[in-house]
């Protein structure tokens, strides 16, 4: 994919006239890292003759740098410079303190790409002649990895004999935890199970209309009723959801009626 436009923090760089572009023509050929950096921990067996591996950790963040300038399409060859106002203005947007959506467009159609980060920005000038044209930037995410957009599913579990299958989508093998609100149809204690990963999240002494909130990635669950003790009543055993390499659905099933409304964001690896 060839991006000449992108989104940050739900601001568009065209808003500011400008694209993505690169300053260096001596080079066409390029090269690109693909999916996340990997360090792999080995111990020696049998005199060295073979290594079995203990561990596997992430080794960096999502990076990369690229150039923006103003848009040829929009301005004369005279009007290019970057002025004050402008690049102050684009410093304000990019260069933040924090962490935010970002995602690149396509050249063609300028469809959205399925493929988003958390971002924040390093910035240089390139001057030509003492006179600024461009901003070189460099880009920092918060993740070794990027994710899609958000997924949802709503299911309405009316008898406790029905099962549920949600596919996860991520590139990544394993499990994350998934948003999820429950309101709850019956009184009692309610579990739901993951039969695909063994996980069985229980909260105790449910209320009928209780509505139960669980930020999975925060590891926060909190209540409607007050006078519920969640705390308490919670197994602390947060749901997951996850896949393997030959298996991506989920069998979910309850202990007790209730409308479940899940949401999360598949893990991506790269893009082309």
């Amino acid at each position: 994919m060839y991006a000449i436009d992108f989104e940050y923090d739900g601001q568009y760089l065209s808003d500011y006239g400008f694209i993505i572009c690169d300053f260096d023509y001596s080079n066409s050929t390029t090269t690109a890292d693909a999916g996340s950096k990997l360090s792999f921990e080995k111990v020696s067996r049998n005199g060295g003759k073979k290594f079995s591996l203990t561990n596997t950790t992430y080794e960096e963040c999502v990076s990369t740098e690229f150039d923006i300038c103003k848009n040829p399409d929009l301005y004369d060859y005279n009007e290019r410079q970057i002025s004050n106002d402008e690049y102050r203005d684009l410093m304000r947007w990019l260069n933040r303190r924090e962490f935010l959506k970002f995602q690149v467009f396509d050249e063609d159609d300028k469809e959205r790409d399925t493929c988003y980060y958390n971002v924040s920005f390093n910035i240089d000038k390139i001057k030509i002649g003492e006179k600024l044209y461009g901003l070189h930037l460099t880009m920092e995410s918060d993740k070794p990895f990027g994710y899609g957009q958000e997924q949802y599913v709503s299911w309405n579990f009316s008898e406790t004999s029905m099962v549920k299958i949600l596919s996860d989508m991520s590139d990544e093998i394993g499990y994350i935890y998934p948003d999820m609100i429950i309101t709850c149809n019956r009184s009692g204690d309610l579990s739901i199970y993951n039969e695909s990963l063994d996980c069985r999240m229980l909260i105790k002494n449910c209320s009928v209309g209780e509505i139960i909130t669980v930020k999975g990635d925060a590891q926060i669950i909190s209540t409607t009723y007050r006078n519920h003790n969640i705390c308490n009543d919670f197994n602390y055993e947060f749901f997951k959801i996850g896949n393997t390499i030959d298996n991506r659905n989920n069998r979910i099933s309850v202990s007790n009626p209730c409308k479940i409304v899940i949401s999360y964001s598949p893990i991506i690896k790269d893009t082309p």
